[in-house]
């Protein structure tokens, strides 16, 4: 990876930290899908006005990667976000799943070469997700925990799928993801949630906040960057750098939702963390030896 290269991966795991922590309170007031539909509605906006290049991807591969990625994902994650029983630190925790979900799906699907260590690494980060989930004196709740390990599969399964089948620059694929969504995310919310509009009419100026920083921030601008770095690179080079979420976001719920850290999710993120970083394929460089 160029040194750019390298600068731009460093985003995405801010925007999407930052922003998926302060999506718990907003998601809170307004309902999950609702709340993207939203968001993605936006975006769709901005690029429709701004990115006027046609589509190149496949119609298709649109829906079908923008269903994983964003429809399906979304809602099992921010529904499982919006419980009570589901802290943001945890979730940024046990989100981090995904990676080796990636790495296995990009195995399946775009024949990355899969050896022993990848499968130790994903074991291990594994192993990290329960003692998160198992450890605490109050561990989050079995369902929402559930259906972030679910919502991280369909992420996974959705950027492999742009990796394969998108024809567009990054700023082309979340156009696609937007304009593809839009209709899922609206049909969706008719069927399935209430409260929409009283959402709207009962939102205060710090929700309304909250609500434009998820969507400028952990959607628009992450989306930017982690679609182009994933035309530049491979998703193991692109990968590791998302071990960086956690960090952040556990940082971001310390200091703005006042959520302690404990003793599991230190220990439960550590082993998260070593066995990503086994599969992304990390190392730590030995010393040499002065005679040599």
């Amino acid at each position: 990876m160029t040194r750019r290269q390298i600068l731009l991966a460093l985003l995405p795991p801010l925007f999407f930290g930052t922003g998926f922590t302060i999506a718990k309170p907003a998601v809170a007031h307004f309902p999950p899908l609702f709340m993207m539909l939203m968001v993605y509605g936006g975006i769709a906006i901005v690029l429709g006005l701004t990115h006027r290049e046609k589509l190149k991807t496949p119609l298709a591969a649109i829906i079908a990667i923008s269903a994983f990625a964003v429809t399906i994902q979304g809602a099992l994650l921010f529904w499982g976000l919006r419980s009570q029983a589901m802290p943001a630190t945890a979730a940024n925790l046990i989100l981090q799943i995904q990676i080796p979900f990636a790495v296995l799906l990009d195995w399946l699907i775009m024949k990355e070469r899969l050896d022993g260590r990848k499968a130790a690494g994903t074991a291990l980060a594994v192993l990290g997700v329960v003692i998160v989930i198992g450890l605490p004196e109050e561990p989050p709740g079995l369902v929402p925990t559930i259906m972030i390990i679910v919502s991280a599969f369909c992420w996974a399964l959705g950027q492999v799928l742009a990796r394969k089948f998108g024809r567009d620059s990054g700023v082309g694929l979340l156009k696609a993801n937007a304009f593809g969504s839009l209709p899922q995310l609206g049909l969706a919310t008719l069927l399935i949630e209430q409260g929409q509009w009283q959402s709207l009419v009962t939102a205060t100026a710090t929700q309304w906040g909250m609500l434009a920083f998820v969507g400028v921030v952990g959607f628009y601008l992450a989306y930017m960057c982690w679609f182009t770095l994933l035309k530049q690179c491979r998703m193991d080079e692109a990968a590791p750098f998302i071990l960086l979420m956690p960090v952040v976001g556990i940082i971001t719920a310390a200091l703005v939702l006042g959520e302690s850290v404990g003793l599991a999710q230190l220990v439960g993120g550590a082993v998260i963390l070593m066995g990503l970083a086994i599969v992304s394929g990390l190392r730590v460089p030995l010393r040499k030896n002065a005679g040599a």
